[in-house]
């Protein structure tokens, strides 16, 4: 299959801060389709997997949303916009999964499909780092009182709040694509948008469901230098959890040269994106 035996060795890290790394090109894009531990160009339970993925978080978006729809605003919240980016990107992938395994030997992907794929795994990775220790540490203690409307079943609060990092953190171990130390400024990017959509509606006059005038307790906007502490620290964090996440694809890569799942023939050069 051309592409598929490209190199899957990681780059030095002299290399991994060139300039070009900030960018979403890599030499194959079947590494976005394989499984790292699989021995054949297409596997059937990597299929599979991806294909429950998309289902388990597809179903808990949608289910989440008609349950805790709130007259809309369950749309302001950094917690659904994350778990709403995790439900397309598991979606998306298992789309791509199918096609794939649904072509010909001979069929490469497009680039701007793996690349937009790419981005959203990093941006949802990451920020669910967030959103998990943000949600545990500063609104779970006020928010588990029973009488306090804010607050979801325990099915749904562990399902938006823990199993995302989770299950992506293991999928970041099970999948064959490369990490960059650069990519941090996708997650980043996303949450600028977010905060950015935050003052907005805080200039617009938005509230949320209770009619108070802040989203969270602690980015208030009638506060401005403290609002803007917290958002720095958010974007602190997510670099370094993008850190992390690239830290956790180093291990992968290094175990799977242990074991000879590591892909390290350079022969075919097509299929770039």
């Amino acid at each position: 299959m051309e592409g598929y035996n490209h190199s899957q060795e990681p780059l030095s890290l002299r290399e991994e801060f060139h300039g070009k790394r900030f960018g979403l090109q890599h030499d194959s894009p079947f590494h976005f389709l394989r499984s790292q531990w699989q021995s054949e160009p297409k596997s059937h339970i990597f299929l599979v997997y991806r294909c429950l993925l998309g289902v388990f978080f597809g179903s808990g978006s949608v289910s989440y949303t008609v349950i805790h729809f709130q007259r809309g605003h369950c749309f302001i919240y950094l917690t659904n916009w994350c778990f709403f980016m995790c439900a397309f990107t598991s979606a998306y992938s298992a789309i791509l999964q199918t096609v794939y395994h649904c072509q010909k030997e001979s069929w490469v992907p497009s680039s701007w499909a793996i690349k937009c794929y790419w981005a959203c795994f990093w941006i949802t990775l990451c920020t669910e780092h967030v959103v998990t220790f943000a949600y545990w540490a500063l609104i779970y203690p006020s928010a588990r009182v029973r009488k306090n409307p804010t607050c979801v079943s325990i099915l749904y609060n562990i399902w938006t709040h823990a199993l995302p990092l989770i299950v992506l953190t293991v999928d970041n171990f099970v999948v064959a694509q490369p990490a960059r130390l650069l990519h941090f400024v996708y997650p980043v990017g996303f949450c600028l948008i977010y905060l950015g959509f935050t003052i907005i509606y805080y200039l617009a006059g938005g509230v949320d469901f209770k009619g108070r005038t802040t989203i969270y307790k602690f980015l208030n906007y009638s506060k401005p230098a403290k609002a803007a502490v917290v958002s720095s620290i958010v974007l602190v964090l997510l670099v370094v959890c993008s850190i992390f996440q690239y830290g956790v694809y180093r291990l992968r890569t290094r175990l799977a040269r242990r074991f000879g799942k590591l892909i390290l023939d350079t022969s075919s050069s097509k299929g770039v994106l």
